[in-house]
């Protein structure tokens, strides 16, 4: 009975959604002949398995579905309409599994106009579009990428909380609840790729130099758009494209995160409390090969939370903790069977000390080694195959960790 009113609640929204943006559609439609539509939908279908230790906030599997486990895995329709040659209304309808468990979370990730200069090389978006940051963001469809999982930047929950700042040893030790739920950290960007607010892109020289600069509702790690207190934040890049081979981009993105609780009223200004990250990303292509990664420098400022007694720790104001995270993608496309590839990932985290070198890192480290093997049966249908296995240090987690995910993925 819970399933089918969760169900129920979930197509409602759909439903409703739906009815606004199809409303939307016909009455633009009267208002400029010009105006043209695009929909384009997407299906997940996922077998997966994981290692007895796995976890959503670890490696993207749930720690109640180690065993082997098929079902859909995502649906997306996306759809856009130009008015003209200047104006386009873009969004993206997205259901899926929640945080890796039931199949019942519908959001609207991406919902926003866009204006293009007639030359097309100034626009502005305003409303929810990718985050510019790095070059991982902008691959949100999974048709986009060459692994079914995401790199560890963007899926290892570290021990930085939105609501409590920094805790040794969270989640998987500390079972701090907050507002009735369990506190296990935040990732280094947010793994649904979005955010919300306006953004100015120039294309300085065409196919060659790229700015983009945004100002939003918070710094890259933040999930909600919409936050209490209303936080903040600025993300640029700057992509160079100096031969034909080699694409080039750097980035940062600075903003605040923290948000309003039963245990904030014990500090002054949640706004004090900010994420900044700075960006190197990549790619190479050599014949059949190519290579391709991120690496990022990130920093916290964040105050030092007691678990026991609910209380943050006093006598220092801040945490200043950094950590760095890196992975590299080598690709291979065989040239005797076309629209086939391979590709290996290691992907790395590494996190800073607490005070000076004396002391221990404030989050364990952590290697990840990927393999993918990915076909496109034809132009709409894209099977992929990948095996993972990672490490984290002072845990004994080797080889339960591991994930087997197997995807086909059918989109018109």
């Amino acid at each position: 009975m819970r399933l089918q009113i969760q169900l129920s609640n979930v197509f409602k929204r759909v439903k409703n959604s739906l009815f606004l943006i199809f409303l939307f559609v016909g009455v633009s439609s009267h208002l400029n002949a010009q105006t043209t539509f695009k929909i384009n939908g997407l299906a997940d279908v996922e077998i997966s398995k994981g290692g007895s230790s796995s976890h959503y906030y670890y490696n993207e599997i749930d720690q109640n579905h180690t065993d082997l486990r098929i079902g859909i895995a995502q649906l997306n329709l996306v759809g856009q309409i130009n008015f003209g040659k200047q104006w386009i209304f873009n969004t993206r309808l997205l259901l899926e599994r929640d945080k890796g468990q039931k199949f019942e979370n519908f959001v609207i990730p991406q919902l926003n106009i866009q204006w293009l200069s007639k030359d097309r090389k100034v626009g502005l978006t305003i409303g929810s579009f990718t985050n510019p940051f790095g070059s991982f963001n902008k691959k949100q469809l999974s048709i986009d990428r060459n692994f079914i999982g995401l790199p560890l930047a963007y899926s290892f929950h570290n021990n930085i909380s939105d609501k409590i700042g920094f805790l040794e040893g969270m989640g998987d030790i500390e079972k701090i609840n907050i507002d009735g739920s369990i506190q296990w950290g935040t990732s280094n960007i947010y793994y649904g790729g979005y955010t919300t607010g306006a953004m100015f892109s120039w294309n300085i020289k065409p196919s060659k130099v790229n700015w983009k600069v945004a100002l939003v509702s918070g710094a890259s790690n933040l999930q909600k758009r919409f936050t209490s207190p209303l936080n903040f934040g600025v993300i640029s890049r700057l992509k160079i494209q100096p031969t034909y081979f080699w694409e080039q981009g750097i980035s940062i993105s600075h903003g605040t995160f923290f948000q309003e609780s039963e245990v904030s009223p014990q500090l002054t200004d949640l706004k004090d409390f900010t994420q900044t990250i700075i960006g190197l990303d990549y790619k190479l292509g050599f014949g059949f090969f190519e290579f391709s990664g991120e690496v990022m420098g990130v920093f916290y400022k964040v105050p030092e939370f007691n678990g026991e007694d609910y209380l943050f720790v006093t006598g220092s104001d801040t945490r200043n903790l950094n950590n760095i995270a890196a992975y590299l993608d080598i690709k291979y496309e065989p040239p005797v069977l076309q629209g086939s590839y391979i590709v290996y990932r290691i992907d790395h985290l590494d996190f800073g000390k607490l005070d000076d070198d004396n002391d221990p890192t404030w989050d364990n480290k952590v290697l990840r080694h990927s393999i993918a093997i990915g076909y496109h049966i034809n132009q709409h249908i894209l099977a992929r195959i990948s095996v993972s296995t990672q490490q984290v240090d002072n845990k004994n987690w080797d080889k339960t960790q591991r994930t087997l995910r197997v995807v086909l993925t059918a989109h018109y």
